[in-house]
């Protein structure tokens, strides 16, 4: 008993299955988290260590040298590179995919905590971090009030950031900008050099006075009693009082016999802007592994609560919503939705039209529902997301799990349009296309399923879309092979010849439109059997043409853009700006409003987020967050309103070099090439000769170089006879003139539960050190005071403001955007051919990373799919067919839907990016498809005693409506994702358009083609059957049909 006699004889079994099925589908599609792109994973780690006051030259030798020899040391490493700038060292480690990323991650650990009696004096413990593409807002607030700066960050610090950390799996909340409050001991040096002390002696005398002390306890009996020392200033006033030393042994020096003690801000390193308004930014994490809209969601309602509350305190504050990424995510998963039902309806349309019957519309559709719910249960267990590539692998599949039903559905409803009943037609019609529909089921997931097996970061994306495909086409070959005959038998009645139908009025308007397309399918049908009888008299010809027609189509190839991904329309994007090293924050701030005051005049602009300086101290670096109105209210696109940002920047070329980046990004440009050695001066003048070279590829925009010298540095070199005369250590020394300008930071000052920074350091006018230089002092081992001139020597200069290496050598980065036209693959191939020709000094090498490398691994890995594809569908079609010929006649369809796809792509000028290559491996089982239909029911009408020819003509008349049907049904579902309805759906509209031109001539092709192909192969077959002397006749073949 075969599944189509099952489900005709047991109708109850079945249908209580997918009812189970889909109940079980809906709660698992329900309890699914909802994420733009699914999990990823990337074997990043970094390590971000903190030296206040060192430059660049002094981490990278003194801090990132140390902690590069003891990660390098680490198995599975791929590449080690470290950012050394004014404070800060940034050491990341990338390794293989292969790897375990929390293993890494350890590992990196055990190898900083045995590097950590290595780094010198006053550095911070070091923070490891595993990089997680999804450690990222979700959410991004602006917060403003008619409030001091200091009241205003304590309001964030604390009611906002507070109510934020109680929502449900928020993460971490983030403060940036404002200024904090912080009591400041301002030392005059005179002062200080009158009662002999150092700026050292009076941090260390408060560090001393500013905690409080757990002493212990003592047993009282039945009692125990507590004792602590409180030690904590109690008022900013105390800190005055702190006595530092004394002068003749009996007179107290105390802090404000040295100078003031100040209740003020800490020094701004950031300024924060909305539309022009001062404001503090606050960014919202979520927990790992959480829904990201249901977080968002949760946050948003706290925000309203929030504002509530806010606007009955003095100043007024309010949160604004500056970006919300659970809505972009939103506008897919609608986008995507929207696609799905737009498909499903044209499918809808598709069947009936073919069918001309209600019911066996109904029948044909209801595999939809089924296998793209039933879906969700495997997805669930896999532990999938909903994301957009999940959602795309639904949208793809809307036509082509259609295919099976209407296969199985088609030839019942021929089988009962020559008089037979229902339950016969079902069990008949049903067996003899089951074969092909196993075949062509098998072919589809063999395709898929090397997708869903991919490496590195394109498996990581892909995995989820290759075996969703896999679980909805299994569940609608369930479908086909159950469901469809059941419902036949059950549902359908009595089907009268469309010539004998008798129709009231109503019912013939109804039927008109599908008995019109019968009409016409069958003058189609004549016409193709006039071509096939032409096409068997001059098979050679035939064969000669497509393959002349082949050879022409890949020639479009060379004319056709390659990129990894195309930029997506969501209508954000960043401005960012840098001016020349050395540049103030304030003159930053006022280059950074001017840019502000330009876009903000924008119609097609909502908002403008700024941010001038960063958290690492940079002040001659701004971005702004550029939001546009909604996509329903304006004209210009996403990527037109960028090009116009770029030409109306240019002015400010040379003073801010200016770059319009894609949101998202992380700050990257898509072009980025490598240049390393250990000459960094030799380095930056290859840099600056490639780029000019570069400037001419077209495409390229926003170029630009990391290598930032000319940066203004005051050297203070010490003379080592010198100290040691005197007895004063370089180190002591250089904490001592650290303290002078930067401060020290000796204890904490605790009001109302909150904490601030005590800082210890010269008033503002001392601080200048090449001003000061010949009256600074600094202590010696005696902690006597010695003249700094005495013992050093200041020169003013100049150096780099970021020193880059990578696995140990330094490096200069070249980095571009692209512009519209710009496709990330004929970029890089240009940029490679001007390597070629380039001669390059001994020790200096380049590598193209980014997405220059992101689209050589896409390549490589596509090829390795699309090989092992073609491989899988040959080895399932021997096993069906016992032969090892025959899948050749039917797998010639796969280079005839080549032609259509790469055509279609050119006719439209859209590149051939990630999610067109997905579509090439989606044709590769698609175009396999109709073949197996043409094949199958050849070799089966051969059995039948019919002549090679006549079984072609007659197999291609019978199956070309299901072979019509299929495509056109597939064609359906994918016309909302070519056409790309939304501006969200633009960047992948490419798979839509390849897989519908590949569809067109594959289906057009093969029914010329193939039964052309057909009898050459066959008397192949049967001269190598008597070569090994085996009979004409397989087992096979004795089997009665």
């Amino acid at each position: 008993m075969n599944l189509a006699s099952l489900s005709i004889k047991r109708p109850s079994l079945i249908m209580s299955l997918v009812v189970l099925m889909l109940v079980i589908g809906y709660i698992c599609m329900n309890r699914m988290n909802v994420e733009m792109f699914p999990d990823m994973t990337f074997p990043m780690v970094s390590v971000t260590t903190i030296y206040s006051g060192a430059g660049p030259n002094e981490l990278e030798t003194q801090v990132s040298k140390v902690l590069e020899e003891q990660i390098s040391t680490i198995s599975g490493l791929k590449n080690v590179t470290s950012t050394n700038q004014d404070g800060v060292s940034v050491v990341l480690a990338e390794f293989l995919y292969e790897t375990d990323a929390t293993y890494d991650e350890q590992q990196v650990r055990d190898k900083i905590s045995q590097s950590r009696n290595k780094l010198p004096d006053g550095v911070e413990e070091p923070v490891v971090k595993r990089v997680d593409p999804a450690d990222r807002p979700i959410l991004s607030l602006s917060m403003s009030a008619d409030l001091p700066p200091a009241k205003l960050y304590d309001l964030a610090d604390t009611t906002v950031k507070n109510g934020f950390e109680q929502v449900q799996n928020v993460g971490k909340v983030e403060i940036i900008g404002g200024t904090k409050r912080e009591i400041h001991v301002i030392l005059d040096k005179r002062k200080l050099k009158e009662y002999e002390t150092s700026i050292s002696a009076v941090s260390s005398k408060i560090s001393g006075n500013s905690q409080n002390i757990p002493v212990g306890k003592v047993s009282q009996g039945a009692r125990e009693l507590t004792f602590r020392n409180i030690g904590e200033f109690q008022t900013v006033k105390k800190i005055e009082d702190v006595v530092v030393n004394f002068v003749g042994s009996d007179v107290p020096v105390k802090v404000k016999n040295l100078g003031e003690v100040k209740d003020t801000v800490e020094e701004i390193k950031t300024i924060g802007y909305l539309n022009g308004k001062s404001s503090i930014l606050v960014n919202i994490y979520k927990q790992s592994g959480t829904n990201t809209v249901n977080v968002a969601d949760s946050v948003l309602k706290k925000t309203n609560k929030l504002n509530d509350s806010l606007k009955n305190i003095q100043g007024s504050p309010k949160l604004n919503i500056i970006k919300d990424n659970s809505k972009a995510i939103k506008l897919n998963l609608v986008d995507m939705q929207e696609t799905i039902y737009i498909g499903i309806f044209l499918a809808i349309i598709v069947v009936y039209l073919f069918l001309g019957n209600f019911r066996s519309t109904f029948i044909t559709i209801l595999a939809i529902p089924t296998s793209l719910i039933g879906a969700f249960i495997f997805m669930y267990l896999f532990g999938f997301t909903v994301n957009i590539i999940t959602l795309m692998a639904l949208s793809l599949a809307v036509g082509l799990l259609l295919d099976d039903a209407i296969v199985v559905r088609e030839n019942i409803f021929r089988h009962m349009e020559k008089g037979e009943t229902a339950e016969k037609a079902a069990q008949t019609g049903t067996n003899e296309v089951m074969l092909a529909v196993i075949a062509t089921t098998l072919t589809v997931i063999a395709v898929f399923l090397p997708v869903g097996f991919l490496q590195g970061m394109m498996g990581q994306i892909f995995k989820q879309f290759g075996l969703t495909m896999v679980f909805i086409m299994c569940i609608s070959l369930f479908d086909a092979l159950t469901v469809a005959p059941l419902l036949s038998t059950y549902l359908m009645g009595k089907v009268v010849p469309n010539g004998k139908k008798n129709r009231s009025f109503w019912s013939a308007i109804i039927h008109a439109p599908a008995e019109w397309f019968n009409k016409v399918q069958d003058y189609m049908e004549n016409i193709y059997e006039k071509i096939i009888r032409v096409t068997l008299k001059h098979k050679l010809l035939t064969v000669i043409s497509v393959i002349l027609i082949f050879i022409l189509s890949l020639s479009t190839v060379f004319k056709i853009p390659m990129t990894f991904m195309s930029a997506q329309e969501n209508g954000e994007f960043s401005v960012d700006l840098q001016a020349k090293p050395g540049t103030s924050l304030s003159q930053m701030n006022t280059y950074t409003l001017e840019i502000d005051d330009l876009l903000r005049k924008e119609k097609d602009i909502e908002l403008v987020s700024t941010t001038v300086g960063n958290s690492n101290g940079e002040s001659n670096v701004g971005s702004l967050f550029v939001k546009m109105v909604p996509f329903n209210k304006r004209k210009v696109t996403t990527s037109g309103m960028k090009e116009h940002i770029r030409k109306f920047l240019i002015p400010y070329k040379d003073a801010l070099n200016p770059s319009v980046n894609d949101e998202g990004m992380g700050g990257s440009k898509s072009f980025d090439m490598v240049l390393t050695g250990n000459d960094l001066d030799e380095l930056s003048k290859i840099a600056d000769s490639l780029m000019i070279k570069f400037k001419n590829i077209p495409g390229l925009v926003d170029m630009d170089c990391n290598y930032k010298p000319g940066k203004p540095e005051f050297q203070i070199k010490m003379d080592p006879e010198k100290t040691a005369k005197f007895g004063v250590q370089s180190v002591s020394a250089g904490m001592e003139l650290r303290g002078a300008v930067d401060g020290m930071l000796p204890g904490k000052y605790r009001e109302k539960g909150l904490e601030y920074d005590i800082r210890v350091l010269l008033q503002e006018d001392q601080r200048d050190m090449s001003k000061e230089f010949n009256s600074m002092y600094v202590p010696n081992v005696n902690m006597q005071l010695v003249k700094l001139k005495n013992i050093a020597d200041g020169e003013l200069t100049s150096g780099p403001q970021k020193i880059y290496k990578r696995n140990r050598s330094r490096y200069i980065e070249i980095t571009a955007n692209l512009d519209k036209t710009g496709a990330i693959g004929n970029i890089t191939s240009a940029a490679k051919q001007i390597m070629v020709n380039e001669k390059l000094p001994e020790g200096v090498g380049y590598e193209f990373t980014g997405s220059s490398e992101d689209f050589s691994d896409l390549t490589k890995n596509m090829m390795i799919a699309a090989v092992l594809a073609v491989i899988f569908v040959y080895l399932i079609l021997v096993s069906l067919y016992e032969s090892l010929i025959i899948p050749f006649t039917i797998m010639t369809a796969l280079p005839l839907s080549i032609i259509g796809g790469l055509l279609a792509l050119f006719v439209t000028n859209q590149g051939l990016d990630l999610f067109g290559m997905i579509g090439f491996i989606m044709l590769l089982g698609l175009s396999a498809k109709n073949s197996i239909l043409l094949v199958d029911f050849t070799q089966k009408l051969m059995r039948r005693g019919l002549s090679r020819e006549e079984s072609l003509i007659e197999a291609g008349k019978t199956r070309f409506r299901p072979i019509l049907m299929t495509t056109v049904a597939l064609i359906a579902g994918m016309l909302p994702l070519a056409l790309a309805l939304s501006e969200m759906g633009s960047f992948r509209k490419s798979m839509g358009i390849a897989v519908i031109g590949g569809l067109i001539s594959s289906t057009f092709l093969t029914l010329i083609v193939v039964p052309a192909i057909f009898g050459y192969l066959d008397t192949f077959r049967l001269w190598t059957r008597k070569l090994f002397g085996r009979p004409a006749e397989r087992k096979i073949d004795l089997v009665k049909e």
